[in-house]
């Protein structure tokens, strides 16, 4: 079973996905987004309404990322390698 994925890491694997599909497609598809971050359709739309309620992104024609955005991704990837070099030293 897995384990049940924070909020903040839905957020970071929905930056993730857009930072990926930007480096493929010109166009960002939210059902490519959907599929990277395993996760419903419904449940991605109502988490990019929150990150641009957030400033996280924006929603134009195509989802685009805000400068908080890209540093809260920065963060969060800063954090988890933090996280895992602590839990490689107690392996």
């Amino acid at each position: 079973m897995k384990d049940k994925r924070s909020k903040l890491q839905i957020y970071y694997d929905v930056i993730s996905a857009i930072l990926l599909e930007k480096q493929i497609h010109p166009e960002i598809s939210k059902t490519r987004i959907q599929q990277r971050c395993n996760t419903s359709y419904d449940k991605l739309i109502k988490y990019i309404d929150e990150m641009q309620e957030k400033g996280l992104l924006k929603n134009s024609e195509n989802l685009k990322l805000t400068e908080s955005g890209n540093r809260f991704f920065t963060d969060y990837s800063r954090v988890n390698n933090m996280i895992d070099e602590i839990t490689e030293r107690l392996v």
